[in-house]
């Protein structure tokens, strides 16, 4: 696993974000928000350069996020002739996350499938039996509360996984 990075990430200061590290959030409260989050909104951008935002299932398993499937869909087309960068955005229990990275189509390990099964069967009422998923390996991710005002001034946390 990439060691990952924790800092404030660049937001202008009319937005009132606290300057010192009090009130960041830790790893594995993000990670875990993600992975209990019930739509992963999917951002790419087409070949022409128009953006294309999906809203589709996922699981979020060792620090990845993994969607089935969509070989025809456009954001599968999108990813699959563009550089596979992505932007997935999350909304759960008052944290949002936003993971951007490179996604990849790929044949997981047996493992690795039955933890996304059991991520998908937790939200969802399916359980995926393939093992080919979209593999989406965070570069930074941006994560925040907005329950309360003072939330939204003291969580925003940015998590650099070693990518550009």
């Amino acid at each position: 696993m990439t060691p990952i990075a924790r800092r404030r990430p660049g937001i202008p200061r009319a937005y009132g974000v606290a300057e010192s590290d009090e009130g960041m959030l830790e790893w594995p409260v993000v990670a875990a928000a993600i992975s209990g989050a019930p739509i992963y909104w999917v951002s790419t951008v087409s070949p022409g350069a128009t953006p294309h935002l999906i809203p589709n299932w996922g699981a979020f398993v060792g620090d990845a996020a993994y969607i089935e499937g969509g070989d025809m869909t456009r954001w599968a087309r999108n990813l699959t002739g563009g550089d596979g960068r992505v932007h997935i955005g999350v909304d759960h229990n008052g944290m949002q996350a936003m993971v951007r990275g490179i996604a990849g189509a790929t044949d997981v390990d047996e493992a690795t499938q039955t933890a996304i099964a059991d991520n998908y069967d937790a939200k969802y009422p399916y359980r995926p039996t393939g093992n080919r998923f979209w593999r989406i390996t965070p570069d930074h991710v941006l994560a925040w509360r907005t329950d309360t005002l003072e939330a939204f001034g003291t969580t925003p946390t940015q998590f650099d996984f070693g990518g550009s």
